[in-house]
């Protein structure tokens, strides 16, 4: 799969379950593919806004994006490291 799909796919499997406010997926697999058991499985990095994550903690709000892309978690994803923010928490971190 290409990396613009699947970026798509994340996209819309997590608007299914949330309003997203922003979404960014950065895939960072070039720095892995050296390593001995590097499969060709996406790395990817994630910044994630929604107000839904208002009364979430950090867990809660990982675990529901973990439901959401299960079906990709062991297959096309290998790694997926996420920031899960209110849109008061992000506008808070460009700052």
């Amino acid at each position: 799969m290409k990396l613009e799909e699947l970026q798509n796919i994340i996209s819309k499997k997590i608007s299914d379950v949330i309003t997203v406010e922003y979404i960014n997926v950065y895939d960072y697999t070039a720095q892995h593919e050296n390593h001995a058991t590097f499969e060709g499985n996406y790395h990817l990095s994630m910044t994630l806004v929604s107000q839904d994550f208002e009364r979430m903690s950090l867990i809660e709000r990982h675990q529901l994006v973990y439901k959401a892309l299960n079906e990709y978690m062991h297959g096309e994803i290998h790694a997926l490291t996420m920031k899960t923010l209110t849109p008061q928490e992000y506008e808070k971190s460009q700052k």
